[in-house]
């Protein structure tokens, strides 16, 4: 659920008893999506390993809870990256793959700090906007994270697929999360559009449909999660 500023205070490190009621229910809720997953997963020949199971399973729980604030969505979002990684990796999607290991790990540690400690008086973060020139400087990141990832990985593989694309997706990955670490409302539009669309495009294209599905989650959790993050913002002017 969404905070007013009266709720927002010194966070626990592992959350409120409220916070870890929720993180229960979203486990049960994300083990059913990945059941779902599953099947749909069946549907197109795609059986899905242990390790995938399993990252499935964290990954749905951080989407979902990163949406209500909710500070185990770091805890589950550092099982889920490193899983995810691993398969990435395996099916050739390079850039992706390794962007859980030397990336999302670290960052979710530090966001834990954040949404804990990185408000005023070291409380709990509240929901902001970015400025417009905030927005330029994002963006003009973003197109420079492109560029460098498409450098580093046609170092690193020879000739491996869709680079341009899947560096896209990279670029957005970093920018998005990143901006969710400092709680930004635009972290779900990153999420939403150069992220999540293009990865259900991209997975569709590569022979891993049941990815598409998963992607089509992710999009439905964004939008849903741009809207609540919008009402927390509000709440704090």
């Amino acid at each position: 659920m969404n905070k007013s500023p009266e709720t927002r205070s010194r966070l626990p490190w592992f959350g409120t008893n409220a916070d870890k009621r929720e993180a229960a229910i979203s486990l049960i809720g994300s083990l059913f999506i990945t059941v779902v997953y599953i099947q749909v997963a069946q549907a197109f020949d795609t059986p899905t390993t242990k390790l995938e199971f399993f990252s499935l399973i964290f990954s749905f729980m951080c989407v979902w809870l990163s949406r209500t604030e909710n500070i185990f969505s770091m805890h589950s979002g550092i099982i889920s990256t490193i899983t995810m990684g691993i398969f990435l990796l395996r099916i050739e999607v390079v850039a992706q793959g390794w962007l859980q290991f030397v990336y999302y790990v670290p960052v979710q540690l530090y966001g834990w700090y954040m949404w804990c400690r990185g408000g005023e008086n070291r409380t709990e973060l509240q929901v902001s906007r970015l400025n417009i020139k905030n927005w330029v400087a994002t963006t003009l990141f973003c197109c420079g994270l492109w560029a460098l990832t498409m450098l580093v990985f046609s170092q690193i593989y020879e000739n491996p697929q869709y680079l341009l694309w899947d560096a896209s997706i990279v670029a957005a990955s970093i920018v998005a999360q990143t901006l969710m670490t400092i709680k930004k409302v635009e972290s779900w539009i990153f999420w939403s559009l150069p992220v999540n669309t293009s990865a259900i495009v991209l997975y569709l294209k590569t022979d891993v449909p049941a990815f598409s599905f998963l992607y089509a989650v992710f999009l439905l959790n964004a939008v849903w999660g741009w809207q609540q993050w919008k009402k927390s913002e509000s709440l704090t002017q």
